[in-house]
C-alpha cells in the first residue's frame, strides 16, 4: 500500500464486542525498525485521513487492513 490509496478498517472501540468500521485515504507513512528483543522487526505505520476527518495511525499489519482502491 503506498500514499493515495483508499483502505478501510475495522477496530473495536470502548468495552463492548461491537465493531467500528473505517475507511480512508493513506496520507503518509513511517518504517519503524525495533531492534534488541524483538531481534530487527520492521513494521510500517500509515497515516489515515479517515472518515471521521482525523488522521489516524494503522499498522500495517492490522488483520482487517483491506485495500479499497489505488490511483
Amino acid at each position: 500500500m503506498k500514499v493515495g490509496d483508499l483502505v478501510k478498517w475495522s477496530w473495536h472501540l470502548g468495552t463492548d464486542w461491537a465493531t467500528t468500521h473505517f475507511m480512508g485515504v493513506i496520507v503518509g507513512s513511517k518504517l519503524y525498525k525495533f531492534d534488541g528483543y524483538t531481534q530487527g522487526f520492521k513494521c510500517i505505520v500509515f497515516d489515515v485521513l479517515d472518515n471521521t476527518g482525523q488522521v489516524t495511525r494503522v499498522r500495517e499489519d492490522e488483520p482487517t487492513l483491506k485495500l479499497v482502491s489505488s490511483p
